[in-house]
């Protein structure tokens, strides 16, 4: 028998890009990429590449060209750390994209806008 509360987070294994900026100060998700180039590369400590990338959207040239400030976090420790992402992330084709925050909707759900390069 199958016991699946004992089977790990699957989002626990999924390791997502995330600046340092993003994570050292706590600051929300104000920008989000997906690369499917990226996705599923294998990690040395078990986990995978999700393909994702967080953003706090204020990152300087500098920043996000410096490996020693890029961090990689969970996917689940992303959706927790900002649930919003989710309305981006879940249910994504799989296609390469970027997003910015653009504010909320009516209902006062945050509002991503996908850039299209």
């Amino acid at each position: 028998m199958n016991d699946m509360a004992n089977e790990p987070d699957p989002a626990e294994r999924l390791a997502v890009y995330a600046s340092g900026r993003l994570i050292d100060t706590g600051a929300p998700v104000g920008a989000i990429g997906f690369d499917p180039d990226d996705a599923g590369r294998p990690l040395g400590d078990g986990r995978t590449i999700s393909g994702w990338s967080f953003f706090a959207g204020e990152e300087t040239d500098e920043e996000l060209t410096d490996a020693e400030r890029v961090r990689l976090p969970s996917m689940s420790w992303m959706l927790l750390h900002d649930p919003a992402i989710a309305l981006v992330t879940s249910g994504h084709d799989g296609s390469a994209g970027y997003w910015v925050l653009a504010g909320e909707d009516a209902n006062g759900l945050p509002r991503w806008d996908r850039v299209i390069p």
